[in-house]
């Protein structure tokens, strides 16, 4: 009970000091800031190949840190005369620079990786410099999965590209913190070689992610299937009911955009009609916070062989396909 109860203060402390977007991106930036300073300086005194690769990595995570912080700075304005879709995309934006940084980085660390099996280098405090790496991905495994879950209540692109890079982190640490071990055991270089080249793998795998990933929501590129058909069901479940025509979506940092087509009963009022399309907004806009939704009715195609509501044979109310008018 006690274990629990520390769990729960644990979890509480937590959500208070990643309360914002923009708290969540400061304490990565001030973390990576303390663990950049520290790998440096024990890198450049062991000699460590793999060391040095985690340095370079750290120095782009704290880069990133700052990048995310900035962009969801900007992304918090609200919309204005210049921006009538407000400033989400700069979520996207620091993302994709993200990404290249880190792509940049995994080709640094190959050309060190690969200066070092033709020369090797001594290394020198080994014990302190696989401390610093123990340490470091203790530290980061935590703030990677704060991050998160501050990722996932705020839907934001920022946090996520940034939790990714420090989960990276833990990754390459401990695969550096391997190779130290190994060269620790056997004295040999290639020990710490071959561990900076694994590091430089893992960090070209999660830039062409990041990249890819950023890349779609600078493109416009529409939701989810699972969200479109979500959706779709909350339209089905409209009354009168309402035939979804044409759904076009987009993103942009965590606000979606929602453009739909309805065909609906040419014999509802215009009070009617509008009255379905606020309730399907409000509908919408419950299951996801945020959304912005455009909706635009369209009559049904159907022959008007008579203008009386109370004996139209309309195929919405009947629930089946709409003939084409003559």
């Amino acid at each position: 009970m006690l274990t629990q109860a520390k769990a729960c203060d644990l979890h509480f402390l937590t959500r208070m000091l990643f309360s914002t977007p923009q708290r969540a991106a400061l304490i990565s930036v001030a973390s990576n800031t303390l663990l950049v300073a520290a790998k440096i300086a024990v890198a450049f005194l062991s000699g460590s190949a793999a060391l040095l690769s985690e340095a370079l990595h750290s120095g782009l995570d704290l880069l990133a840190s700052f990048i995310a912080w900035l962009s969801l700075r900007f992304a918090a304005h609200p919309p204005d005369r210049e921006h009538p879709y407000g400033h989400g995309k700069w979520e996207n934006v620091s993302a994709f620079l993200e990404g290249l940084l880190i792509l940049g980085v995994a080709l640094w660390v190959f050309y060190e990786a690969g200066q070092r099996l033709f020369t090797p280098v001594a290394l020198t405090h080994v014990s302190l410099a696989m401390a610093v790496l123990g340490g470091s991905a203790l530290v980061n495994l935590l703030v990677s999965q704060a991050l998160g879950r501050a990722a996932r209540r705020f839907d934001s692109v920022a946090l996520e590209a940034d939790a990714a890079h420090l989960s990276t982190d833990v990754y390459t640490s401990v695969g550096a913190l391997a190779g130290l071990g190994g060269y620790l055991l056997t004295g040999n270089h290639l020990f710490d070689t071959g561990a900076a080249l694994g590091v430089g793998v893992i960090i070209l795998g999660v830039g062409i992610r990041v990249t890819h990933g950023a890349l779609h929501g600078l493109l416009d590129t529409r939701l989810p299937v699972e969200e479109e058909e979500a959706v779709r069901e909350i339209v089905s479940q409209a009354t009168p009911f309402l035939e979804l025509k044409e759904i076009v979506s987009r993103k942009a940092g965590p606000v979606r955009y929602l453009d739909l087509t309805l065909t609906v009963c040419r014999w509802e009022t215009l009070e009617e009609i509008h009255r379905l399309c606020d309730e399907l907004e409000v509908r919408i806009e419950e299951r996801f916070p945020g959304a912005r939704v455009f909706i635009h009715p369209e009559p049904c195609l159907i022959r008007q062989d008579t203008r009386d509501a109370g004996t139209c044979d309309c195929p919405l109310r009947l629930n089946i396909s709409y003939p084409v008018k003559d």
